[in-house]
């Protein structure tokens, strides 16, 4: 039976990350709470594998930069270099796609690959950087660093969902524009993302990682789909959407109908077949809840 250590107690990804793993057996999770400073002193050397997803997120309110520093690049090493000293075998790093700093374009899309390049333009896109690089440095032929950077993470009761937004969107419009269908933005339902990390876990794989569900989904399908669960009566318009093509400069436009993702020839390494739950089925669930699946 191995042990795991989630560093980041009571957190969205951290508590679906434990229910997953309990789960899906072999596994006995521990949470830590990281907002209390006593973590220092907590006994690491039980565990196989330890998941830091403690962060700081993007807030609506101003952060200064030695926050974002001091939790999310300072904490994640300091809680690595234990797990090290400890000898756990395993240390797994929650970052994220903004190390990159790419923001949604059109009329096709943003796609990150090989050759893009890293810069950051938010504090917490550059904290997470700088966190994979000082994490690179403790990889040891005893001592994993498996770093991880999701796009979107989404799921019921997810905080900050980006799909809300979509969700409300459709209550107001009666028509949909027909548009921008090749224009993809990245999204990772919950249950994939664990079961992404469960396989990490099982071949304790170093390295960097990029998952993401399927190449992207457009935001025409995105706001059709949603609209379909909710019944709700709408039109779609080609018309409309050749209007709208005229302002694909616009920030509304680009943030509506934009797109960044991740390429296949990331997203597929090293794994193609982490995606348990497909589109249709994790957006109802996110939507209208687990209960409300079929």
């Amino acid at each position: 039976m191995r042990k795991i250590l989630i560093t980041g107690k009571d957190s969205y990804i951290g508590k679906s990350l434990k229910a997953w793993l309990e789960d899906s057996g072999g596994f006995l999770v521990d949470e830590l709470d990281m907002e209390n400073p006593d973590w220092i002193n907590y006994d690491f050397t039980p565990y196989d594998t330890v998941i830091h997803v403690a962060a700081i997120v993007h807030k609506k309110k101003e952060i200064p930069w030695s926050t974002y520093y001091k939790v999310n690049t300072i904490m994640p090493y300091k809680v690595a270099e234990k797990a090290k000293q400890s000898h756990v075998e395993q240390f797994i790093f929650l970052s994220s796609m903004a190390v990159y700093g790419q923001g949604k374009k059109l009329p096709l899309g943003n796609i990150i690959d090989e050759r893009t390049p890293l810069k950051p333009r938010s504090y917490y896109g550059r904290s997470k950087l700088l966190a994979e690089l000082k994490l690179k440095n403790l990889n040891a032929q005893d001592f994993k660093v498996s770093i991880v950077r999701p796009p979107n993470i989404y799921g019921y009761g997810c905080p900050g969902n980006y799909i809300s937004s979509f969700v409300k969107l459709v209550r107001l419009l009666p028509v949909i524009p027909a548009i921008y269908t090749d224009s993809k933005q990245a999204f990772l339902y919950i249950d994939n993302l664990c079961s992404f990390i469960y396989q990490l876990i099982n071949d304790r794989k170093p390295g960097v990682f990029h998952p993401q569900d399927g190449e992207g989904i457009s935001s025409f399908t995105l706001l059709s789909e949603i609209a379909r669960l909710r019944r709700k009566k709408v039109w779609y318009s080609t018309r409309l959407g050749k209007v709208i093509s005229f302002f694909y400069k616009l920030p509304i436009i680009i943030k509506v109908f934009g797109g960044v993702s991740y390429s296949s020839s990331l997203t597929n390494k090293p794994y193609n077949n982490y995606s348990r739950v497909d589109f249709k089925r994790a957006l109802r669930k996110t939507i209208m809840g687990p209960s409300n699946e079929t």
